[in-house]
């Protein structure tokens, strides 16, 4: 019997490892979401092909994913939710800032 069947929760590096390792074309998942959460940059998303905004769109779905998992949870961890919600807020700005041409240290 795993944790999970002994009615354990997750640990966040047990979330966060699932999502990595879920089959699934993080970037491309990524960059969907980023499209819907940013409607007004999005054909600059669909064209955006650099290194950093690919690594970007796949941290962003890693962490959109692990939020919706959180939001499943019976009795929700409210502040482990609220982190990986600001956490996509972040990435987000980021995302946009890096859209607009603007630099920074986190990407090149």
């Amino acid at each position: 019997m795993n944790d999970n069947e002994a009615g354990e929760r997750p640990d966040e590096s047990d979330l966060l490892s699932a999502q990595m390792d879920s089959g699934i074309a993080l970037a491309k998942a990524g960059r969907a979401r980023l499209r819907l959460a940013l409607p007004h940059h999005r054909e600059q998303v669909i064209s955006t092909h650099s290194t950093a905004f690919q690594s970007l769109c796949r941290v962003y779905e890693i962490a959109a994913l692990t939020a919706d998992d959180l939001r499943k949870e019976v009795p929700c961890r409210e502040e482990l939710l609220a982190e990986y919600e600001q956490l996509c807020r972040d990435i987000q700005a980021d995302a946009v800032a890096m859209l607009e041409g603007q630099k920074s240290d986190r990407w090149r």
